[in-house]
């Protein structure tokens, strides 16, 4: 969402003048691509997936118009994280955003993740990270947990 924010901000900026295509463009891509040094910012599609499982497996990860992906949940967690737990979490995220993604893009008639737990997750996920940053870890674990349980 913060995205379509920036980009129609952009927009409008370079309507009325206040600033040139050439400079909305590189401030768009960098809005998008996340800063260089941004360590949530990529993901790899996996080659094994079909042409359609792949797109959704790019929503998961990027999000769309009505919710956010992994890679913005997992920036807000990591930004929340303690530092010293940081390295680790970050680990755990792209694991965890690795294995639900790989569910969520199959078939509606065969995947085992719906979009409800998503929301039920993102929601443990961003409620502990305001609340209770120590127990992020615990967490990502029992989430983790629900994935394992839900894909047996």
């Amino acid at each position: 969402m913060k995205k379509v924010v920036a980009a129609l901000a952009l927009s409008l900026a370079v309507s009325s003048g206040n600033v040139s295509p050439a400079v909305a463009g590189d401030a768009l891509a960098s809005v998008v691509a996340g800063p260089a040094d941004d360590p949530v910012s990529t993901y790899e599609i996996p080659a094994s997936l079909t042409p359609e499982e792949r797109k959704w497996f790019k929503t998961f990860q990027d999000g769309n118009f009505l919710s956010d992906g992994w890679q913005e949940i997992s920036a807000e967690i990591l930004a929340k994280t303690p530092p010293e737990q940081r390295s680790a979490q970050k680990v755990a995220l792209d694991n965890l955003g690795l294995k639900i993604g790989m569910e969520w893009c199959r078939p509606n008639s065969v995947r085992k993740v719906d979009s409800l737990m998503l929301m039920a997750w993102g929601d443990i996920l961003r409620a502990t990270a305001r609340k209770n940053p120590q127990q992020l870890a615990k967490a990502i674990a029992y989430i983790d947990q629900k994935v394992d349980a839900a894909l047996d």
